[in-house]
């Protein structure tokens, strides 16, 4: 069963218990409410009747007027109901019961299954307990008998109403009562036919995205990362849309870096071992002699090949985190200045100025860091510096705080780096066309692996124009508070 008929049955199964408990809760409640008032007005109407008919006894001394007188039984009974017979229609009344026999004790029940006429439904008896209008052959046990007494307080006579009766003046009112439960049945199967026609297309709007979702999905387990999910919405599926998005958006950018990256590996591989085999080839061939220049070249390109190697290894290395740090509390300025010591003969010999002017006369800035990762780390950049600052430039070391940070700043002058191509600096295998070749010794692969032993210590690392005319990269460690120093 697919999620769109669980939907449909399950809003369905909701709607059908919903307005079925509705349907009988509403019947039950209307049926006690109106059975109650039928009582209370039945109550009143028979108060009413034989406070008239007290009334009439004092008046007329007796009952023997109103016994010989069925027009004025039928317009006191039919007007304390609201119901008043007048003219022609009581007359017609009239004449039936004197047609169906008289004295009305006598009169015999209509043929069963027609309605009993409103008078029929009430007796009135003399203070012994003898009929004076109604069927004379039911017992008055199956009566409520209600005194009619004098202004005395003596008892003249009875009004019993029949027991099975809910209410011998309400006869409209339960014929009512059934119209309205039936009408709430067709209702409650009107509303459930609504429910269910709006439940299919409300089930197959809310899976629509989730199919799309399926559909989407398998064609990204097969590789095709293009699949898009078109659901602009604010709810949990327009969320689980934009992750999908996100999540096919970023495979389809891994899935074009590793294509680059095999192919920039290749590359970087392919070169050195072409030139080896080249020229090995040519000593083979007797083009060239086997002496101290072949072998220098031989050596050069190894030592090309295998820093190509060992950069890739440390790349790979830090990206699945198994590099090992020993953290240790460690001065930043201390450590700079260690780095920049092996690497000042290699500028003096291009000629380049090193100002590390304030750099001895900052405060400590002591960082969690591991010594060597952190040595490792300024010698890639000061290495990177060396290698891209033209001959007779100038570079520059600076420290500064930065609230709970400390930021080393090392700006080089000329070539610079386009605007452009400043985010691209940290790619592997990249170079930029005007400041990076092999011909530097450069693999592309140092300031990859800086930016992952930076964020192995929970810092930043960024590539910035500098004041000088070339680039500035700015490395940024967090301080360890002064008193766990």
């Amino acid at each position: 069963m697919g999620i769109t008929r669980k939907l449909f049955i399950s809003q369905l199964l909701i709607a059908l218990v919903l307005v079925s408990g509705m349907y009988f809760f509403v019947q039950w409640s209307f049926d006690r409410g109106f059975i109650r008032y039928v009582y209370e007005r039945e109550s009143q109407l028979t108060e009413g009747l034989v406070n008239e008919l007290s009334h009439i006894y004092a008046t007329d001394g007796g009952w023997e007027r109103l016994a010989t007188s069925p027009e004025r039984w039928l317009q006191l009974v039919t007007s304390a109901v609201g119901l008043p017979l007048t003219g022609e229609r009581l007359e017609r009344r009239a004449q039936r019961l004197r047609e169906m026999g008289w004295p009305p004790r006598q009169l015999q029940a209509p043929p069963a299954g027609l309605p009993q006429p409103l008078e029929w439904r009430i007796r009135l008896l003399d203070a012994k307990r003898q009929m004076i209008y109604g069927r004379g052959n039911e017992p008055l046990s199956e009566l409520d008998l209600h005194p009619i007494k004098n202004d005395s307080g003596d008892i003249v006579g009875y009004l019993g109403v029949q027991q099975d009766d809910a209410a011998f003046s309400a006869a409209r009112d339960l014929q009512f009562s059934k119209q309205q439960n039936q009408a709430y049945l067709v209702i409650a199967l009107v509303m459930l036919l609504i429910s269910a026609g709006v439940a299919m297309p409300l089930a197959s709007h809310l899976v629509g995205p989730i199919k799309d979702l399926t559909l989407a999905t398998r064609r990204l387990a097969s590789g095709d990362y293009t699949p898009r999910i078109q659901h602009q919405t604010n709810d949990e599926l327009g969320q689980l849309a934009r992750d999908f998005n996100e999540l096919a958006i970023t495979l389809n950018r891994n899935e074009s870096l590793r294509r680059r990256w095999v192919a920039d590996i290749s590359h970087e591989l392919r070169t050195p071992l072409a030139i080896l085999l080249g020229e090995i080839d040519a000593i083979r061939d007797g083009v060239y002699t086997l002496d101290d220049n072949a072998l220098n070249s031989l050596h050069q390109e190894a030592l090309l090949l295998s820093r190509i190697v060992n950069d890739l290894y440390e790349l790979s290395m830090s990206d699945i985190g198994a590099l090992d740090y020993h953290k240790v509390a460690v001065d930043l300025g201390a450590a700079a200045r260690d780095a920049l010591e092996g690497v000042v003969s290699a500028f003096s010999e291009k000629s380049i100025c090193v100002d590390t002017e304030g750099l001895e006369d900052e405060p400590r800035a002591i960082v969690y860091a591991d010594p060597d990762r952190l040595d490792q780390l300024l010698s890639n950049l000061l290495q990177n510096t060396l290698r891209y600052t033209d001959a007779q430039g100038h570079v520059r070391m600076t420290l500064s705080r930065k609230g709970d940070t400390v930021c080393l700043h090392l700006e080089d002058s000329p070539p610079g780096v386009s605007e452009s191509e400043l985010p691209k600096l940290f790619d592997r295998l990249y170079r930029t066309d005007s400041s990076r070749n092999r011909k530097t010794g450069g693999t592309g692969l140092g300031l990859a692996i800086c930016k992952n032993i930076t964020e192995a210590h929970s810092g930043s690392l960024t590539a910035t124009s500098s004041t000088l005319g070339g680039l500035c990269m700015t490395l940024e460690l967090p301080l360890i508070p002064e008193e766990q120093i």
